[in-house]
């Protein structure tokens, strides 16, 4: 179902990542030395499709549509509509312009106008060719487009969707620790039956415990089988963690009330997010903290930089040690269901864009 949400989302970590820049060549998508590339329209294409809109059939298998097709109308289709240029611009609007197109970040400081984001132009330094605001770096510049395209009611505008690189990165420490972020993985690689008590299985190793044989492991393959996923899916799993809905407000994790408390977090301290993790979720507090420190902060540097990588698509599951480049590739796939409802944006860190903390992205502020 389409999620202006997530479009939206998207948007704002493509353009906060340190490796996409701007191409009409190799605009769909395009590799080129680590860099992918989008122009103006492709940009909201791509967007749309990480929302989960129905694109023309030639995109992206063959290129994304293009400015032309938007004016002709296309964005209708999507169950978007036309408002006055002249009204206040909300987040997730669509921009028109002859020839150019945007994506509003921000509301405007007066009717009509609204800081908007997008794929700009190949004639500016990389950070601002793909960005929010102006190709100077002004991320509050505001402007003017001459056609506006809301989805749906679009009373409030769209909204920031799912969690933070912290927070991720912190939960996918402990998820190296416990299962070497490997969804098919059973605890010591000895199979097991899910009413088995003791026996992990799974990203977290969700175990039966307490002498309770329809536990947190009997719930996890409920959970997949009702819901169409195999049981070592790794989007089925990173879907349940927030169903299960699982919180023990102790030792670390005592600052956060809930789950959700927790994932909405916006500190960005790896280090005391992974100990609350580990303490929240997980029940442990042994010598495996630093460990677990070390792994999330090594899954943070590498979904930094390869969050946008094209080559990474599927999943990497079995009951049977994976590797360190297969372990960095289930992070990045689990940073996409969990940050972007399933699109590729990367959430700076490098600091080669000037981007607005989570809690301003998430308020608008």
């Amino acid at each position: 179902m389409p999620d202006i949400n997530k479009a939206y989302t998207w948007a704002i970590q493509t353009c906060a990542s340190p490796v996409v820049g701007y191409s009409q060549p190799y605009r769909n998508a395009g590799v080129v030395n680590g860099i992918t590339h989008y122009d103006c329209s492709s940009f909201i294409n791509y967007s749309l499709i990480n929302g989960g809109f129905s694109t023309p059939e030639y995109a992206p298998k063959y290129n994304a549509f293009t400015t032309y097709v938007l004016q002709s109308g296309y964005l209708l289709t999507l169950g978007f509509s036309e408002v006055s240029s002249s009204g206040i611009i909300l987040p997730g609007d669509v921009g028109l312009n002859p020839g150019h197109t945007e994506m509003c970040y921000r509301t405007g400081s007066k009717a009509g106008y609204g800081i908007f984001m997008g794929a700009h132009t190949d004639n500016a330094l990389l950070p601002y060719q793909v960005s929010i605001g102006a190709i100077n770096g002004d991320e509050h510049w505001e402007r003017h487009f001459a056609r506006i395209f809301r989805y749906g009611d679009g009373a409030d505008g769209a909204e920031i969707y799912g969690y933070s690189i912290y927070v991720v990165s912190a939960i996918l420490g402990n998820f190296w620790q416990e299962s070497g972020i490997n969804p098919g993985i059973w605890e010591r690689l000895k199979p097991g039956n899910w009413t088995d008590l003791r026996k992990g299985f799974g990203l977290g190793q969700w175990t039966n415990v307490l002498g309770d044989t329809h536990g947190r492991l009997y719930q996890l393959h409920k959970y997949l089988s009702e819901n169409g996923y195999a049981d070592d899916s790794g989007p089925g799993q990173a879907k349940f963690i927030v169903d299960e809905n699982l919180w023990i407000s102790i030792n670390e994790a005592s600052d956060f009330k809930d789950l959700q408390s927790f994932l909405n977090s916006t500190s960005t301290d790896i280090a005391y997010l992974t100990h609350a993790w580990c303490a929240g979720w997980e029940g442990i507090h042994d010598e495996s903290w630093d460990l677990r420190v070390d792994y999330a902060k090594r899954v943070y540097d590498y979904i930094s930089e390869h969050a946008q990588d094209s080559s990474i698509t599927s999943w990497i599951s079995g009951n049977r040690y994976i590797s360190t480049s297969e372990i960095l590739n289930n992070a990045v796939l689990f940073y996409r269901e969990f940050s972007a409802g399933g699109g590729g944006g990367g959430f700076p860190t490098k600091k080669k864009k000037v981007m607005p903390a989570w809690m301003k992205i998430k308020y608008h502020i």
